[in-house]
């Protein structure tokens, strides 16, 4: 009886012990907080008609330069769109000195949506446009000031297309707008150029919200082109540029969205990346040799440059980008 009595002992010892782990199992499982998941996000398709507008608008107003009609109904313009969608818009006022001019009053244009939320994402382009043509291959125009179609106004259309749509579909995220002044001006010296991101990355206040990551638009929409992975993009944001271009191959779009690699460009997202530090990159149309292409910098720069088409493959895939960040699938 004394070993069967130990036996029996044992067994319910045995028996209370797994008990008691498998409520204490239990019990973590019941406590243990689930986050839900963010529903997916519908990705809406722009409108390329709406984007080309856009476009046209900026063109019919003139040239863009600093100090010039035409740059203050630009300005003026864009700071209504934005606001008509929503957004809350500020300028940043600087002055500019470039190739013949002296301090001339210049605008940053900052848009937000959603200005409280605590996650964010950030957007650029340039809104200015070039003072001369010294590539034209007519010499008695390389003096005379461009459209700038395609250098310019097809960026700044795909970001007030982007608003557009968030504002017909609102999403979980905010998403900053920056419309640079000043960065078409350049004379030699790298820093002689985008005089605008230069002054607004000095004066990006660290202590603010910091976007995850910022996508700067220039040279979109032109015919026929394409856009390959550029190098600065690649050493700051090498990640990020590799999902956008994932993305674009999702999308079908690997026709516009290369896999090659080109050198790196001193455009606005280097001072982005560089004294803001904020990861961005650049979609810009070059060949992988690193040269522009014919238009740029010409009075072939415009609307006859810009292909519909294009430009709402490169605006459709940032939309998608900033849709999937904020239902946390990018």
């Amino acid at each position: 009886m004394k070993s069967l009595n130990y036996f029996v002992f044992c067994v319910i010892i045995a028996f209370s012990v797994a008990s008691c782990k498998q409520d204490k199992h239990e019990t973590k499982v019941e406590t243990t907080e689930q986050k839900p998941n963010k529903p997916a996000v519908k990705i809406p398709k722009v409108d390329q008609d709406s984007l080309y507008s856009f476009t046209e608008k900026q063109v019919n107003f003139g040239v863009r330069v600093p100090g010039t009609d035409g740059h203050l109904k630009t300005r003026d313009w864009i700071v209504e769109k934005m606001r008509s969608y929503g957004a809350d818009v500020q300028l940043q006022e600087f002055k500019a000195t470039f190739l013949t001019k002296r301090d001339v009053q210049s605008y940053n244009i900052i848009a937000k949506i959603n200005p409280d939320h605590k996650e964010r994402v950030i957007l650029f382009a340039h809104w200015d446009t070039r003072l001369i043509a010294e590539k034209d291959k007519d010499e008695a125009k390389q003096d005379k000031p461009i459209l700038g179609a395609v250098d310019g106004a097809s960026g700044v259309a795909a970001l007030i297309e982007i608003a557009r749509q968030l504002k017909i579909n609102p999403i979980d995220l905010g998403v900053d707008f920056v419309f640079f002044d000043a960065e078409d001006q350049g004379s030699g010296g790298d820093n002689t150029w985008c005089l605008g991101s230069q002054y607004w990355s000095k004066g990006f206040n660290k202590n603010d919200i910091k976007p995850q990551y910022g996508i700067l638009l220039d040279l979109v929409g032109a015919k026929g082109a394409q856009y390959s992975k550029e190098a600065v993009s690649a050493t700051y944001a090498g990640a990020i540029q590799d999902k956008v271009w994932d993305i674009a191959h999702k999308m079908g779009k690997a026709n516009v969205f290369l896999q090659s690699h080109i050198d790196g460009i001193t455009d606005d997202h280097y001072y982005v990346n560089t004294i803001a530090g904020i990861p961005t990159i650049d979609i810009i149309q070059t060949y992988p040799s690193g040269i522009f292409a014919p238009y740029h910098h010409t009075h072939d720069d415009n609307l006859d440059a810009i292909d519909k088409e294009n430009l709402a493959a490169v605006t459709q895939v940032v939309l998608a980008v900033v849709c999937k960040t904020s239902d946390g699938t990018f």
